[in-house]
């Protein structure tokens, strides 16, 4: 047999390789043709955005069967929209223009019971069957906490195809534990900021499609001129609760050494960052730590630093005159319990659609709500 020789080993190898690469180009564009058929064919339901047009009035967009509905209304307060398709408006009020208000302060005293969670990142259904089982919300899926604080650590948005859902939910519920004496949070995590900033990256490919078919940008659909957008960016990204603070990824030793608290980190955040140019906002100090690894909705630090210890923690602690911390952001497999219950962790992994829990205080004691409703101490 004829020994090949270097050159016409190249070719050969060349042309392999070109065979390899347009075969796997084509099984893509295949791929990407399939999901844009899907898109278009499926039967794609989406809640209301509204938006406002002007003084006098406001216009709902909403997708039912794959096909972009609209509706006028002057922006009176109050009006009904019946969606069959979206559970929060089959019977309900919604206040068209809410009463809006920024409270930078966000502390809270002699709570007598809270439960909290973090990341649900769109897995709506598993979230109501989570506050169902642990009786947050009735069988009605309307407040049943009485008095109690509920409070949800940041990342309601992207990857699932369930978020607005969960925001219509959240801003009905909010309403509802108002009237019993109680009161829902709703903290702004990383995902938030980025879905305000624009950064589209981990957004489901159905609102990419929806925000298509209503003709704007993603980030438009959460606008300052929109109900929701205006809702989310009046709240906190860290707050207490009976001396407890609560943020959505963490407070870093940095975060103390510079003399911050959860008066400021709310105020930098709405004064200064959202809705600011981003290039503009990293060339200032402080603004550019609030969103780095080390600033309050980014840090890891307790869980992935081998330096990080439970003498840093009640450090933190000391200086923010705190007892525990509660984070989100980190996915676990369950509700946990670090350093001794200095921090509290509640991301647990509700992303993926299979499991979530609750972190439960009450008598100043810590338990874990699984998903069937047991209860157990921490």
């Amino acid at each position: 047999m004829k020994k090949r020789t270097f050159k016409k080993e190249l070719l050969f190898g060349c042309k392999w390789l070109s065979f390899i690469v347009l075969f796997n180009m084509n099984i893509m564009l295949s791929n990407a043709q399939s999901s844009k058929e899907i898109l278009k064919t499926e039967h794609i339901n989406d809640c209301p955005y509204i938006f406002y047009e002007d003084n006098n009035t406001v216009e709902v967009k909403w997708i039912v069967n794959g096909e972009l509905k609209k509706k006028t209304f002057s922006n009176n307060g109050f009006k009904k929209l019946k969606i069959k398709t979206c559970e929060e408006f089959k019977s309900k009020y919604i206040k068209i223009k809410p009463s809006i208000r920024i409270d930078n302060d966000q502390k809270f005293n002699g709570v007598s019971k809270i439960a909290v969670l973090s990341d649900i990142h769109g897995q709506h259904d598993l979230f109501i069957e989570l506050l169902r089982s642990n009786n947050v919300i009735n069988n009605k899926g309307e407040w049943s906490f009485g008095k109690g604080h509920f409070v949800v650590v940041g990342d309601v948005f992207d990857r699932g195809d369930k978020v607005t859902e969960t925001l219509w939910f959240l801003y009905n519920l909010e309403q509802q534990a108002k009237k019993t004496g109680g009161k829902v949070h709703y903290l702004l995590g990383n995902h938030e900021v980025m879905i305000l900033e624009g950064n589209d990256k981990y957004v489901h490919d159905k609102y990419k499609w929806v925000s298509q078919q209503m003709g704007i940008p993603h980030k438009e659909l959460f606008g300052k001129e929109t109900l929701l957008g205006e809702w989310i960016r009046t709240k906190p990204v860290a707050i207490s609760i009976n001396n407890i603070a609560f943020v959505h990824a963490g407070f870093s030793p940095e975060f103390t050494e510079g003399k911050y608290d959860i008066s400021t980190v709310n105020q930098l955040f709405h004064h200064d960052i959202i809705d600011h140019d981003k290039e503009t906002v990293l060339e200032n100090d402080d603004l550019k730590f609030m969103l780095k690894k080390k600033g309050p909705i980014w840090y890891r630090g307790y869980f992935r630093d081998k330096d990080f210890t439970k003498e840093k923690a009640q450090k933190i602690l000391n200086e923010m005159g705190m007892k525990h911390i509660v984070v989100g952001h980190t996915s676990m497999k369950r509700v946990l319990s670090h350093f001794d219950g200095l921090i509290y962790s509640v991301d647990s992994s509700m992303k993926k659609g299979k499991y979530a829990e609750l972190l439960i205080w009450e008598d100043d004691q810590f338990f874990r709500g699984t998903l069937t409703g047991e209860l157990t101490k921490i």
